[in-house]
């Protein structure tokens, strides 16, 4: 019978349990943590955010990690309101924005990884390179075959409505990530965000 073996950095092993603060109102988060520097498997680090002492929303609970018990997790972040797509991380099984995800909604532990089937740069950040070299050879950006005028171009209140549905996409790889046939054919399939 033919065995198969997952690649060595495939295979998760159990981290560390960081200790607990002195609260009557700890969250558990399990976060995923991999840096490629130490040579050691990727591990599953568990910590104890005190929810009392930080904001609402899971990004919350990563920075009061960083901040107050482990200053090498390793994570994206930038506006912290839904608008930039840095903090797109897997959060209980679902790809979503960490700042936009609030703790009260999960229930139980916490978990979070990287977003799926990218290459992982360090703990919870993802390497996107070939997800923004497919988006750049649709070039979506607005193009025009008239040549440069003088002054700028006035765009009229029905031009600006023609772009509705089209630009909202603020580029955080979710929809690609979760989509199988983009973890299949990602060397083809240019994927939900560039489509």
């Amino acid at each position: 019978m033919v065995q198969f073996r997952l690649p060595q950095n495939s295979r998760i092993g159990t981290g560390k349990t960081w200790p607990k603060h002195a609260s009557d109102s700890l969250r558990e988060f399990r976060v995923y943590r991999w840096d490629p520097e130490d040579g050691r498997k990727p591990r599953i680090d568990a910590y104890f955010v005190d929810t009392n002492d930080c904001g609402p929303m899971v990004l919350d609970g990563l920075i009061w990690i960083k901040n107050n018990v482990d200053l090498t997790l390793t994570f994206r972040r930038s506006c912290r309101e839904g608008i930039c797509g840095s903090c797109a991380m897997n959060i209980n099984g679902q790809n979503t924005l960490a700042c936009t995800r609030a703790m009260d909604t999960e229930r139980g532990t916490v978990r979070i990884n990287p977003l799926p089937h990218q290459p992982v740069i360090k703990d919870l950040v993802p390497d996107l390179t070939n997800f923004f070299a497919q988006l750049a050879s649709i070039e979506p950006w607005l193009q025009t075959k008239s040549p440069t005028p003088q002054k700028e171009w006035r765009q009229s209140h029905e031009d600006r409505e023609k772009l509705d549905g089209l630009y909202e996409c603020i580029l955080c790889a979710c929809c690609s990530t979760s989509c199988p046939s983009y973890w299949w054919n990602c060397e083809r399939f240019l994927g939900p965000a560039a489509l």
